[in-house]
């Protein structure tokens, strides 16, 4: 009786099945011959410029200036009359394209993932944060000279503070950092703070980062109006206590005369 129960059920699948692909007009050639494309586009719009960003002839997207960017459509190739589509991304304010890219019906590739980002009038490539591994803190950042116009490459000092004696003590650097550009990911083995034992005395531990003149100890912005204040100066940094994987971008916001840091974004 078992036996007979389960051939029925199968049975009655197989005709629900040939039902439904002989009632639903096309359903066949969509089973069979279709071309799903998948486009996605992200990353970060840096410049006060709204970006439009549109697939072929379908409703346009706009992303506000100074914020992510995320764009995801699908497309199905199954009319034959269609056999490509055109994605752009172009500045609201002038109508110029900015990034341009021809999707075909061939192609074997059935996903296009861009990331980017556009400032200073051009699009260059985001980079992929590094996968989250157990016992790593990853960072990636860029340094935006906004203020001062630094041009020359930089290293970012990541240092544990103590409060007593007031001592830095270094992690590890981003080095000969170039403004404007991504670093490669750094990593370092995460560590706790709070109260801690320096040299037989209790002490708070701070995490900072100090932006110095490529290969030197040398704060950047020697030679300029703006003081460099050890315990202000510092950029932004993520938590060190646990595994992370980050990318920051940071630009210069000073008080006064004395050289600070803001986070512009931060994934």
């Amino acid at each position: 009786m078992k036996t007979k129960i389960i051939l029925s059920a199968t049975a009655i699948s197989l005709f629900l099945l040939f039902t439904f692909l002989s009632c639903n007009k096309g359903g066949d050639e969509l089973l069979y011959h279709s071309n799903i494309h998948l486009i996605n586009l992200s990353g970060y719009n840096n410049s006060n410029e709204e970006l439009i960003l549109q697939l072929d002839t379908f409703s346009p997207t706009v992303t506000p200036a100074f914020s992510k960017i995320a764009f995801g459509a699908t497309y199905n190739f199954n009319d034959p009359g269609k056999q490509h589509l055109k994605f752009t991304m172009k500045s609201k304010a002038t109508d110029k394209i900015l990034l341009e890219r021809e999707i075909r019906a061939n192609e074997t590739t059935v996903e296009t993932n861009l990331n980017v980002i556009y400032m200073n009038g051009k699009v260059g490539d985001f980079p992929a944060i590094p996968e989250l591994v157990e016992g790593k803190v990853q960072l990636i950042y860029m340094f935006q000279s906004n203020i001062l116009n630094y041009r020359e490459p930089v290293d970012i000092v990541f240092k544990k503070y103590y409060f007593l004696p007031k001592v830095f003590e270094e992690v590890i650097r981003i080095k000969n950092l170039k403004p404007n550009e991504f670093s490669q990911p750094i990593s370092f083995t995460p560590f706790p703070l709070g109260v801690q034992d320096y040299n037989g005395q209790k002490t708070p531990v701070l995490f900072r980062a100090h932006i110095y003149k490529a290969g030197t100890d040398i704060p950047y912005t020697a030679g300029t109006s703006y003081e460099f204040n050890p315990l202000t100066s510092v950029a932004p940094v993520p938590s060190p206590t646990k595994a992370a994987s980050k990318l920051f971008i940071i630009n210069e916001a000073p008080v006064n005369n004395i050289i600070q840091f803001n986070k512009v974004l931060e994934l």
